[in-house]
């Protein structure tokens, strides 16, 4: 049994479960955790199968677009309910994800192939936007994860964790739902900001074209389009992740007081400390690693 097999048998046994349960999704996490459980993916699945796998099969569950995300090294959706309640993907891994978040959907996941350590937290607001929240970060618990290891998951902040891969590879394994209402997903930084990553299509178009007008080295202009985003009425967080761009690309450090400046004058609700001390740590991440 190949892997879109696999899991479409699991996917529907899971579905007739759930169906039973009304589709209740605060016992979907539970489900998913036993349906895992029961099948055991992690002795069933063979992550360089899959190639061979994908030609020989010609055709696969639709793929999700992620909008830019790099989660999974690649990811593949292997099963979508026809009702499109939830999906089944699996990612592989080659380098270490430091992103700390929570979660607009509910389900479960387990390790396939290799170590990770699951960092938990939790995050005390103290003020901020809808999409830049301010807070405290703090540490609850870590834990090493191995082949077969199975966690919850939860909407909200009722998970809030990231999982560092310390092998290569590490395989993830995932069952989980559609967004859900009233959730959005979090990005937390150990800075004590937490960021909404909402865009419509203009602000998603404006950051595309800012990321190509780096690409051509055009620093400059990049850096008034920096500073005329931010005096517009567009969102908090296409701002900000503006000013996170244009650092990324240029790594002019020497520009973080200018920038978080530019940003507390839009966004007065969040402090410029907050601005500078998360910049300063994107850039201590990307001086250890490049020293790496």
């Amino acid at each position: 049994m190949n892997a879109f097999s696999f899991a479409k048998e699991m996917g529907e046994k899971l579905h007739r479960h759930w169906e039973r349960e009304m589709f209740n999704i605060d016992v979907f996490p539970s489900l998913a955790r036993q349906a895992i459980t029961n099948f055991n993916p992690a002795q069933q699945l063979k992550i360089f199968d899959i190639p061979f796998e994908l030609i020989k099969g010609k055709e696969i569950p639709h793929q999700r677009e992620n909008k830019g995300s790099s989660f999974g090294q690649p990811p593949l959706t292997l099963y979508v309910s026809e009702d499109k309640k939830f999906f089944i993907e699996i990612y592989l891994w080659s380098s270490v994800d430091m992103t700390i978040h929570d979660h607009p959907f509910s389900g479960a996941f387990t390790i396939i192939e290799g170590t990770c350590r699951h960092d938990i937290y939790t995050f005390d607001k103290t003020g901020g936007t809808r999409q830049l929240q301010t807070g405290v970060l703090t540490l609850k618990e870590s834990e090493l994860l191995s082949q077969g290891n199975c966690r919850e998951i939860f909407n909200g902040d009722r998970l809030i964790h990231r999982n560092l891969h310390l092998s290569r590879p590490t395989v993830t394994f995932i069952i989980r739902t559609f967004k859900e209402p009233g959730f959005t997903g979090l990005i937390f930084e150990e800075s004590g900001l937490a960021v909404a990553p909402d865009l419509n299509q203009v602000e998603s178009k404006f950051l595309d074209y800012l990321e190509g007008v780096l690409q051509l080295n055009k620093n400059d202009m990049a850096y008034q389009m920096v500073q005329f985003l931010a005096e517009s009425d567009c969102c908090d967080y296409s701002k900000y992740r503006a000013a996170q761009i244009y650092l990324e690309y240029t790594r002019n450090y020497h520009q973080i007081d200018l920038l978080s400046s530019i940003l507390n004058a839009s966004i007065s609700d969040v402090n410029v400390d907050t601005f500078r001390n998360t910049f300063l740590l994107h850039k201590s991440h990307y001086l250890m690693g490049h020293a790496q």
